[in-house]
């Protein structure tokens, strides 16, 4: 039983070690990591690869195959989060397309061992995704810029929320609802303070005690929306917090501007929270959907907060 343990777990490791020591190479290179070329074509090369290095005897069947490939996808992403080569958020964003690249790489080596023959049908196998491997990174793209929107109705006037929006002060953890990117490590948000100056109005805002940012005010029309641009300052988050390979206001991803909207709904307010990003990473429609989820996670504990408070103020005014 052992000796078993060790045929299998010896060549895993080593798979998966090869695998890291690649991703490492890309890294120190400077290959461009965020794209469907390396996110999908890499992990089909090396579902190939795995497969052809399956313990002799052992994950035969069609279910075994996809056990073995998974469970060496899983150890090497394990390892780039261990080994601090990957942050928590792209771990959490390129395990989906790396192990269905796995899954692809190993169904195309399935398949080709069938018909391909010869001294080197391996070797034949093993690269027959690197044309299409170069071939997604040669397509023309274009970078895009999303507009995410959310929306709550909020049983208070529009001049008490509108009051309410400009400075935020002392949000309590209990708060804001823990959601699903809290989980990936973003901090939540714990007081914004506005500050007017004779050249420009500026809002701070805070996440924690180690992220502070700022949002220029471009336009403002009382009780009925407020407009800003973000600025992210050298140091506005602290070490650790932001993923290495996806930076604000980096090669891949930037958010460039925000704002409220007030509108009057018979005594109530329907407050509408937008951010507009930018993206640079040409993963198409995958992109889009993290880019909704992280902001609308955050438009959505904000709306929350705001619509609380401003029904407990109003509670307590009729109750007077």
């Amino acid at each position: 039983m052992f000796a078993k343990t060790i045929r299998v777990l010896a060549p895993a490791l080593a798979l998966a070690a090869g695998m890291l020591g690649l991703f490492a190479v890309m890294l120190a290179l400077g290959v461009n990591t965020v794209s469907f070329g390396f996110l999908i074509g890499l992990p089909v090369i090396a579902g190939c690869v795995i497969l052809h290095f399956r313990p002799a005897g052992t994950f035969r069947s069609f279910g075994g195959a996809l056990v073995w490939l998974v469970g060496i996808s899983l150890l090497s992403v394990l390892g780039s989060l261990v080994s601090g080569l990957e942050g928590l958020i792209c771990v959490a964003m390129a395990i989906v397309p790396i192990i269905i690249g796995t899954l692809v790489g190993g169904v195309i080596y399935l398949t080709a061992q069938r018909w391909l023959s010869g001294r080197h049908s391996s070797l034949k196998i093993i690269t027959l995704p690197v044309l299409a491997l170069f071939m997604l990174d040669m397509l023309p793209t274009q970078p895009r810029t999303y507009l995410i929107s959310n929306s709550i109705v909020i049983d208070a006037p529009v001049a008490m929320v509108f009051d309410m929006l400009k400075t935020i002060p002392d949000i309590a953890a209990n708060e804001i609802p823990t959601r699903a990117s809290h989980l990936l490590g973003v901090p939540k948000p714990t007081h914004a303070i506005w500050q007017e100056g004779p050249d420009a109005t500026v809002r701070h805002s805070h996440w924690g005690e180690h992220v502070h940012f700022r949002e220029h005010i471009t336009a403002i029309d009382s009780n009925r929306r407020i407009e800003w641009t973000f600025a992210f300052p050298d140091g506005w988050a602290a070490e650790g917090i932001e993923d290495p390979h996806i930076t604000v206001g980096g090669r891949y991803f930037n958010v460039l501007s925000g704002g409220y909207t007030l509108d009057e709904l018979a005594g109530k307010t329907r407050l509408t929270l937008h951010t507009r990003t930018y993206d640079n990473s040409n993963l198409g429609a995958y992109a889009k959907f993290w880019h909704r989820f992280f902001f609308e996670d955050f438009h959505e504990v904000i709306l929350i907060l705001i619509k609380s408070r401003a029904e407990k103020r109003q509670i307590a005014l009729s109750a007077r």
